[in-house]
């Protein structure tokens, strides 16, 4: 689109505002009311900002800050300003820094009228720019672009109302609140997109806004993806970061649910047994003793004969509650189907403070639940095995029945040593 006459006569005409460092007006000179639409004399003692356009201001003060953050550097910005009868027109304001000359420290704006092929431009830039802009802040996922120095340059609400954090100049200071133990992989992740790779899917915590130090974090899914020049060379990265704090909890609660017996809420037999094998492998290095007692209610199918199931369910409740009851903090009860239990006691120092517990525990057994007004009897049987040296699961459990069997025929506490 070539210029008309006029335009080019715009583009011919301009004025020149002298400003200080605070960017304040003190002079205003040549075609004032022909480009901006002010005599001087309404110009000097003004802020600039005062004239701009509310959607130019971040890029004016940027450009402004760009500029007199180097001396004699001269930066272009592009706007619309303000005329007097209220209408806006766009405005090219070159910007030279003289802030370092002790006589006249001063900024000079040379500004000229845009023309209206180049306006068009601008406000077709704009448009898309918000554009992307409602778009991106639509969405139900957080989105942010990094440079390669990991500064922020566009963030949108929607992640800001996600990691309830206001937007930060930095991706360190804008994810600081990513828990400690998540911190490397996060990290990681950054490191391999900026290196051109695709990161799909990382699981990072982030601690909330709060006082209250046992707040649940938020769960959060990121994916990234680089950003590259027409040369192929990495410039940056997108990131998208959805909350998954519900489907993290839902997860948990399932594993919960894979790894607790429904109706006495102690370890289901899968989870006592893993737990036994992660224990020994700890243990490896810190030669503590481990201790394991095999509990089996005596005479229990007659419970359930007598008084009915439910009867039952509600002796194996209390009994698991007795044996907790008497336990340590570390201690954990597993059951491993019907009436027979294995209680788990880690950091156990000798088969004296094996036997100990074992006491305890067979202790805990012996008495009456009380089932809707009616003392049912109840009696247990406990076998121990005790280790301080290299064994394995399967093993320790074998000794630890065994020990109850042995205990059962003669009708005491049974230790079997397992080495």
């Amino acid at each position: 689109m070539s210029q008309t006459r006029a335009e080019a006569d715009d583009a011919a005409l301009r004025c020149v505002l002298i400003r200080n460092d605070a960017a304040v007006i003190v002079a205003a000179e040549g075609a004032t009311v022909e480009v901006l639409g002010w005599q001087p004399d309404e110009l000097v003692g003004c802020a600039s900002t005062s004239f701009i356009h509310p959607e130019d201001q971040p890029s004016a003060v940027a450009a402004w800050f760009d500029m007199v953050g180097e001396p004699r550097s001269t930066r272009t910005w592009r706007g619309r300003y303000r005329s007097s009868d209220g209408r806006w027109q766009w405005v090219e304001a070159t910007n030279t820094n003289r802030l370092d000359d002790p006589d006249d420290p001063t900024v000079v704006s040379s500004i000229v009228r845009v023309t209206t092929h180049e306006v068009g431009i601008e406000e077709e830039l704009r448009r898309r720019k918000q554009l992307l802009s409602r778009l991106s802040d639509a969405l139900p996922v957080g989105l942010f672009q990094i440079d390669l120095d990991g500064n922020i340059t566009f963030s949108n609400d929607r992640l800001h109302a996600i990691i309830e954090s206001p937007p930060a100049a930095t991706v360190t200071a804008q994810f600081a609140g990513v828990l400690d133990d998540d911190h490397e992989l996060f990290e990681a992740a950054l490191t391999a997109v900026l290196s051109d790779q695709m990161v799909d899917d990382v699981e990072v915590r982030l601690r909330r806004p709060s006082d209250d130090d046992e707040a649940i974090p938020r769960v959060c899914m990121v994916s990234l993806r680089s950003l590259t020049d027409d040369s192929g060379f990495v410039t940056g990265a997108i990131g998208c970061l959805s909350d998954v704090t519900d489907r993290a909890r839902l997860r948990r609660e399932l594993e919960l649910r894979a790894n607790i017996d429904g109706l006495t809420g102690c370890l289901n037999r899968s989870a006592t047994l893993e737990l036994l094998e992660l224990l020994l492998r700890a243990r490896a290095d810190t030669l503590d003793g481990l201790a394991v007692i095999y509990v089996d209610l005596d005479d229990f199918k007659s419970v359930n004969d007598r008084y009915g199931h439910a009867a039952g369910d509600t002796v194996l409740v209390a009994a698991v509650h007795r044996m907790q009851s008497v336990l340590r903090h570390d201690d954990r009860v597993g059951r491993l189907g019907g009436d027979e239990f294995l209680v788990v006691c880690p950091n156990v120092v000798s088969e004296s403070a094996a036997v100990e517990l074992s006491r305890r525990v067979h202790a805990s057994q012996q008495g009456t639940v009380r089932v809707e007004g009616t003392d049912i009897e109840v009696h247990a049987t406990v076998g121990l095995t005790w280790t301080d040296g290299t064994t394995t699961a399967d093993d320790l459990v074998a000794h630890a029945d065994r020990a109850m069997y042995t205990s059962k025929a003669e009708r005491k506490p049974k230790l079997t040593p397992a080495r």
